[in-house]
């Protein structure tokens, strides 16, 4: 059996769960754990998957292999919050959204294998115990340090799942261009993602913003599709899918707003692109004071 420990148990920790079959051993480390066990059921199959619930400081036998769901802001204090149990051959897997965290947690832990996950898979929680699959994506993943490895990881991630990349930084880069051209705006239009194409004055908004990340774009050191097309395209493939921005704006949490547009925004300014729609747009969502 093969130890897998998912620190968080969000959308994105469930989805992973799932992923595993009976040869894997599933332990969710989490903030608070009221019972020994964590269910939920996925949907739209009516799966149900479990595994043990663990927190932080209640955890005794060592991770091997370690996935890191958690929000952008609170990634690096949660693999710190468990590194007394990390083993020299552990492999950490990061799921977060944005840029910023991947590169400062490789930088933290670089003597561990660290791998950075950009996915398009489309997943939201219905309540606390049941999941909604709602889009089929690819999980794309590379190397964030030099210990990390493809044959590494298929040792214990199933390769249906996920497609390796020698380079993920472009893929970590379109993801944010995705991210920031649809993510505030759900929040603030209380939407799924499919409206902001089927409602004509969102996609104008989603356009602006997109006409000032193609300028930033155009001073990457490798070529991407204009930012609108990206976006356009993800949310036809997700239209139905609330994005992670507005669950959380739903249950009143935190966002990762500034690991999104406003790393896009401090961009701009290092590269002296004008972003005046992006600015807009991160102070709106600051403005909404979500969180604890």
């Amino acid at each position: 059996m093969i130890p897998i420990h998912i620190l968080g148990s969000g959308a994105m920790a469930c989805l992973w769960a799932s992923y595993f079959n009976t040869n894997h051993n599933i332990n969710f480390i989490r903030r608070h754990a009221n019972e020994n066990v964590f269910r939920f059921t996925l949907k739209p199959q009516d799966r149900l998957i479990e595994g043990k619930s663990f927190t932080a400081n209640n955890l005794n036998e060592p991770i091997t292999h370690l996935i890191v769901a958690t929000k952008a802001f609170d990634a690096k204090s949660a693999i710190q919050s468990v590194e007394h149990r990390l083993t020299p051959n552990t492999q950490i897997l990061l799921l977060q959204n944005g840029m910023g965290s991947q590169q400062e947690i490789a930088q933290a832990f670089k003597q561990y294998a660290v791998y950075a996950c950009s996915s398009t898979e489309g997943a939201y929680k219905i309540d606390a115990h049941t999941l909604m699959h709602a889009g089929k994506g690819v999980n794309n993943i590379g190397a964030m340090t030099k210990k990390a490895k493809e044959d590494k990881l298929t040792q214990w991630l199933p390769a249906e799942h996920f497609k390796w990349h020698e380079n993920i930084e472009p893929i970590l880069w379109r993801k944010l261009i995705v991210n920031g051209a649809i993510n505030p705006l759900t929040l603030l239009y209380q939407c799924k993602n499919g409206e902001l194409i089927n409602q004509p004055s969102l996609q104008i908004h989603m356009k602006k913003i997109c006409l000032e990340l193609d300028q930033l774009l155009s001073k990457l050191p490798f070529k991407m599709s204009p930012a609108f097309e990206i976006a356009t395209q993800v949310c036809q493939q997700t239209a139905n899918n609330y994005s992670s921005m507005y669950q959380d704006g739903k249950y009143s949490h935190p966002t990762e707003i500034d690991f999104i547009t406003g790393y896009l925004v401090n961009k701009c300014i290092e590269m002296s692109v004008d972003c005046p729609e992006n600015e807009k747009i991160l102070k709106k969502v600051k403005q909404l004071n979500l969180g604890p």
